[in-house]
């Protein structure tokens, strides 16, 4: 068969990961094409196509089946596009994965008709069984991990595929459908300017963060490849398309302390010298892990602390205490390690002395050198345990469709995009919110560059009347309001 598979084009807020290959699809394409499926890789959301734009590429290609990878944030140009094509080409077979959709997948074959298949979780092995169908009623009710509609429309969910056990399994992802010349992301591989690529150790965390889509998608089953196998598609990406700066885009790198040790070990014995950025957990690091890290070519790690406050901590289910996170952060400064951390606000049942500890967290983190501390406002994805608190506070309705149209009112607030649900906690309005972390950490001369930074963002009049409404707030909490 003729496969194409797409990244979805690009959201409005543009805050997903772009500029280096997605790796869901080439996981995906290289498993098709071991059953000798033409394939090819359409990544709208790298090279910001539009839906028409990626609608006709797909076109152009005239495939047999469509294959759609997407996240909650671009769900909608996902779906635009899914319908342009079916409506050129009826008889496409479309099928979709990824987070989002395999996280809403009855819904979303009940709201989005053109999609004929959702994967539910991971893609590899469902997605060659589909195709292995020829789209046989009879064989498809027999694929796990599967939901789709029968003859007669209804929506029927296939038992769930148990996750991949051995990823040294799988084959690395189809690098060669990617036009990686075309690739050019900015690292977060912090002053090194080399060609740069996001690879993976593993698979899911075992940790409970209520707020976590990779737990909802995962169930907190996590699988590690051996540190031969990883450092292998190192060593192909290093000698074959000359990477030398490294993204690993797992969970949490450091989540199994050997785990870790051998991937750095591996590397110092191959004499590769690259240079890579990893996400890892306060409780997980101590010196002696960052120093090998560093040794073997880490120059940036990044550490979820999310709250100030351990009463939060406790309740959002981090596990993780703030004399962790001192101590973590501290080593990793000590050893020379640059340093980013995330924090989130408005949780469920935080209060004003909460959010409090927790500005006052970003200001003492700050303060120490090469660490960026940065925080946000807390984003409901499906199947987390956030959307069902959210559902039960009457933050979001009971019968919210992930699928069908909308649009968040807190958008100009938040600053991500607009087709999230953001958890407002009553009593916390972001404006408010935004107003008394900005006092206790910026500058006027920040605030004035924050500003003109969101008015280079403008698109409409509207975009404009609402900035100046969110600007009116800030300065009436700012300088009226204690």
């Amino acid at each position: 068969m003729r496969i194409a598979l797409m990244v979805a084009p690009r959201a409005a807020g543009e805050i997903e990961r772009y500029g280096l290959p997605f790796l869901g699809v080439g996981y995906i394409a290289s498993s098709l094409l071991l059953d000798k499926h033409e394939v090819i890789i359409i990544d709208a959301h790298t090279f910001n196509l539009n839906p028409e734009e990626a609608a006709s590429k797909i076109l152009e290609f005239q495939p047999d089946a469509l294959g759609i990878s997407s996240t909650t944030h671009n769900r909608f140009s996902a779906i635009e596009a899914a319908k342009l094509v079916k409506k050129a080409k009826p008889d496409v077979k479309i099928f979709a994965g990824g987070p989002h959709f395999g996280l809403s997948a009855g819904d979303a074959l009940k709201v989005v008709q053109e999609i004929d298949f959702v994967i539910k979780g991971e893609g590899e092995i469902t997605s060659r069984e589909l195709l292995q169908t020829n789209f046989e009623a009879d064989k498809i009710a027999r694929v796990q991990g599967l939901a789709w509609r029968d003859q007669s429309g209804k929506i029927i969910e296939n038992p769930d595929r148990p996750f991949v056990q051995n990823l040294d399994e799988l084959s690395m992802p189809a690098w060669h459908l990617f036009d990686l010349e075309k690739y050019k992301g900015v690292t977060s591989v912090e002053k090194t300017g080399l060609k740069n690529i996001g690879i993976v150790s593993s698979r899911g965390c075992p940790n409970q963060c209520i707020f976590c889509s990779s737990l909802a998608f995962h169930k907190g089953c996590l699988r590690l490849r051996s540190a031969k196998n990883f450092v292998d598609e190192i060593e192909h990406l290093y000698k074959t398309y000359g990477y030398r700066a490294f993204n690993f885009w797992d969970d949490t790198f450091s989540i199994v302390r050997q785990h870790a040790l051998d991937i750095c070990n591996e590397i110092i014995r191959r004499g590769l010298k690259i240079f890579w950025y990893a996400p890892c957990r306060v409780n997980t690091v101590d010196k002696e892990l960052l120093e090998l890290m560093k040794k073997s070519g880490c120059t940036r790690v990044n550490f979820g602390i999310e709250s100030g406050s351990p009463r939060m901590l406790k309740l959002i289910k981090k596990g993780i205490t703030m004399e962790q996170a001192r101590a973590a952060v501290g080593a990793a400064v000590e050893v020379g390690l640059e340093v980013t951390l995330n924090f989130l606000m408005v949780y469920p049942y935080e209060t004003w002395e909460d959010i409090a500890l927790t500005a006052d967290a970003i200001k003492e983190f700050r303060a120490l050198p090469n660490v960026k501390p940065s925080y946000s406002f807390i984003v409901i994805y499906p199947g987390t345990e956030l959307e069902a608190i959210a559902k039960k506070e009457g933050i979001m309705p009971k019968d919210f469709s992930w699928n069908s149209p909308y649009a968040s009112s807190r958008y100009y607030v938040a600053g991500e995009d607009p087709s999230v649900p953001y958890f407002e906690w009553p009593g916390l309005p972001f404006e408010k919110v935004k107003a008394f972390v900005l006092k206790r950490l910026m500058t006027k001369k920040d605030l004035w560059r924050r500003f003109i930074k969101k008015l280079k963002r403008v698109r409409s009049l509207d975009d404009l009347i609402s900035i100046f409404k969110i600007a009116f707030n800030y300065l009436k909490y700012l300088y009226v309001r204690n």
